[in-house]
């Protein structure tokens, strides 16, 4: 079981980085927001970059637990792919100030692009496996499942985003918006926006 003082750092972390970008976030505001001392933050975590890294895998480790659970209630590719689009949109809804963190922070340092780009690659394979079972049985027709993959998991995370900047953080009017992002990103998949 992980420590308390762990959550607590990770908590005015993610509050910290999200209020002043990566390059900015001090330690000692960490620290304060955490209301413990910065050595207890150096003693779990070497430097602000170590810290930011454990904070977004372990955010990138919830949502794909979160997206495989949604999505090992049905074997059938169409629903998977549904519900991967309902999981991840309400998991970015849920955690909107995450959501700003992973899709604005992290892409800052080639070392930070190096560090999520392997949960980022789970995800969009979990999502090509579910393309290309449903291309072979003849559901889906597909030039280019990885690609395809990859889009998806870009598109919904910028209608997420545009969702949360435009709400202004504010989580019920979020919320509110959930079923019309499933619904248009569902219509766009499946449908295309051919008349």
């Amino acid at each position: 079981m992980r420590h308390e003082t762990i959550d607590l750092i990770f908590d005015a972390a993610v509050e910290v980085f999200a209020e002043y970008g990566f390059e900015r976030a001090k330690v000692d505001d960490i620290a304060m927001k955490a209301g413990i001392a910065k050595g207890t933050i150096y003693y779990h975590f070497k430097s602000k970059e170590e810290l930011f890294v454990a904070l977004m895998n372990e955010g990138l480790e919830k949502m794909l637990d979160h997206i495989h659970v949604e999505m090992d209630r049905t074997e059938s590719p169409r629903e998977q792919l549904r519900r991967i689009l309902a999981a991840q949109v309400r998991f970015l809804i849920g955690h909107g100030t995450f959501t700003k963190l992973l899709l604005t922070e992290v892409w800052g340092s080639k070392e930070r692009q190096q560090a999520f780009r392997s949960r980022i690659r789970q995800y969009i394979d979990m999502i090509e496996q579910v393309l290309r079972r449903g291309t072979e049985q003849g559901i889906f027709h597909l030039a280019h499942a990885n690609e395809t993959a990859a889009s998806i998991f870009g598109a919904v995370s910028v209608a997420v985003l545009h969702t949360i900047y435009r709400c202004q953080d504010q989580s019920e009017q979020m919320e509110a918006e959930i079923p019309k992002i499933i619904d248009t990103l569902e219509h766009l998949l499946f449908n295309g926006i051919n008349a």
